[in-house]
């Protein structure tokens, strides 16, 4: 293996280790939050009760679809939150990267999705990271773009008539709209 190799599985090995800990912190989160609901859901229910007893039958069995119905609504967004704070807590974590961090990402994001000619523009950031030099050693003919990216990292990729935006907020959401549905299940999440 070499250097590059290593470093790549570094960064997998963390981003595995983040998001276990986004994980497991969902998992707490959701834990608590399901706890609430269902005292929420029985003090709504012990209300209902009462007021159900004075309605005739079929009013009756409205009012409790009705009840019922919002308290399914109500956890579902409840656990759609703890969702989103996942992919929201793994941006912030990206965000947040060190220097050398942000450098091995963009260089990783240059391997696997920089064509030959490319122009690339960073963050300002980023700037003091990534040299015309430095993008010579991916030998793919990049050149370092003067015009900045407002993010919070990330690059953006320019050729002949298209833009790969590879922005850290655009790879979160590619990653969300790819694995939402894995978090979701493990965080017991479905469309009830």
């Amino acid at each position: 293996m070499n250097g590059k190799e290593n470093i790549i599985k570094k960064i997998l090995s963390d981003a595995d280790e983040r998001c276990a800990q986004i994980l497991s912190d969902a998992e707490t989160a959701a834990a608590a939050t399901v706890t609430a609901a269902q005292e929420a859901a029985e003090r709504d229910s012990a209300a209902l009760d009462k007021r159900i007893a004075d309605l005739r039958e079929e009013r009756q069995r409205n009012a409790l679809a009705n009840a019922e119905l919002e308290a399914k609504k109500y956890r579902l967004q409840s656990k759609q939150q703890l969702v989103a704070e996942c992919y929201e807590r793994a941006y912030k974590s990206l965000a947040q990267m060190s220097p050398d961090d942000r450098l091995d990402l963009i260089g990783e994001l240059l391997t696997k999705y920089a064509e030959e000619g490319e122009t690339v523009y960073v963050t300002s950031a980023d700037a003091k990271l990534v040299s015309q030099l430095w993008l010579n050693g991916f030998e793919k003919g990049l050149k370092l773009g003067s015009k900045r990216i407002h993010a919070d990292g990330g690059i953006v990729l320019e050729g002949k008539g298209y833009e790969k935006d590879l922005t850290l907020k655009r790879l979160i959401k590619y990653v969300k709209e790819q694995t939402e549905p894995q978090v979701a299940s493990l965080l017991g999440v479905r469309n009830e």
